[in-house]
């Protein structure tokens, strides 16, 4: 039932909970973010994604994790969340969920890697080398999340090594059932006017009347005026190579179903593909 959290969601009092605790913690300019920061972080709180990437507003880490023990403190997230620094990026990560990930990426046995290396013609399917390096980074990062956990602190980090791609983690942390690789040692990659497939998911926050009409939402929803639509998920893969990820991408979905049937905050999940060929495309 994918209006399963009809009548639940975010009510006005939530709402304004929420509200005072990013002006009292990450500033009065930081409200205008408090939707985007109510979507992302009950997502991750809620195990729709393992971990969300604060990528907007400069937030470092000691201001995130201020910002997440008052949510715990403040009985807002069901799930005692941390703060994850990688270099100077800050995530915000549900433990239990990233484990998960990340074990099952380690126990998969299909090939989730595409190879964007810049002096490549054009993408293809990642070597068995590539793919295993990937998968023994997600050791590393599974390590340090459990030790995380068992210490139940609230902030740690992680050092990349050498010779690790920054965009392949970040997606491996964020939970993209297939990954862009590339030699980190090149400042590019072969994707300039490569046909893309791209998947976008969407949810909508479940807000009262109230609170949407407090708040002049008006984001369109398939099943009501007072829902907030959120993107979840953004990833591409080449369209010539759409054929060798169709059934990961199919069940990495199919457990996003099954996930989003446990949760009673958001409604109305779906996937969108589209076509795009970008000149250039940032990872």
């Amino acid at each position: 039932n994918m209006a399963a959290a009809e009548g639940k969601g975010v009510d006005r009092e939530c709402f304004v909970s929420w509200r005072r605790t990013v002006c009292s913690i990450l500033g009065k300019k930081a409200t205008k973010y408090t939707l985007d920061l109510i979507c992302n972080i009950l997502g991750v709180d809620r195990g729709l994604k393992p971990s969300f990437l604060v990528d907007f507003g400069c937030y470092d880490n000691v201001k995130m994790t201020a910002f997440v023990q008052e949510l715990l403190k403040s009985k807002l997230l069901q799930h005692r969340l941390a703060v994850l620094t990688v270099e100077s990026d800050v995530f915000v990560l549900n433990t239990a969920s990233s484990v998960a990930h990340l074990r099952a990426v380690q126990s998969d046995t299909d090939n989730f890697v595409v190879d964007v290396t810049f002096k490549l013609s054009e993408p293809r399917i990642a070597r068995t080398f590539c793919t295993q390096t990937v998968r023994s980074w997600a050791v590393g990062v599974d390590k340090s999340i459990t030790a995380l956990r068992s210490s139940m602190a609230l902030q740690g980090n992680i050092a990349p090594g050498e010779s690790w791609n920054i965009s392949t983690l970040f997606g491996l942390l964020v939970g993209y059932p297939v990954l862009y690789w590339y030699d980190h040692t090149q400042h590019s990659t072969c994707l300039s006017m490569v046909p893309l497939l791209v998947y976008d998911i969407y949810v909508c926050l479940d807000m009262s009347p109230e609170t949407a009409v407090w708040e002049k939402q008006q984001n369109a929803c398939p099943e009501g005026r007072h829902h907030h639509k959120h993107k979840l998920y953004s990833f591409s893969v080449p369209a010539k190579l759409k054929q060798h990820f169709d059934k990961q991408i199919c069940r990495w979905f199919e457990k996003l179903q099954e996930l989003f049937a446990y949760q009673n905050v958001f409604c109305c999940l779906e996937m969108k593909c589209t076509n795009m060929t970008l000149p250039t495309v940032a990872l």
